[in-house]
């Protein structure tokens, strides 16, 4: 499977979840992932980078050294 833009779960997408809806998203090698949910969702800026929980733009709740928790 070839997506123009960004796959899903196997699923082609124009775009992946990056600043808005209730799940958030990271894209990687054109697939998109959830981020961690310790990431606090972050209306119009992207939530994190990465899939763990030292990927976040900001925690949920609290940090501890990299990591949200």
């Amino acid at each position: 499977l070839s997506c123009r833009h960004y796959s899903r779960r196997g699923v082609c997408v124009d775009t992946c979840r990056f600043t808005q809806g209730e799940t958030r998203e990271f894209a990687q090698g054109g697939e998109c992932f959830e981020c961690h949910p310790e990431c606090q969702h972050i209306e119009g800026n992207v939530t994190c980078n990465g899939s763990g929980a030292d990927t976040c733009t900001r925690c949920a709740r609290y940090r501890d050294g990299p990591h949200c928790v």
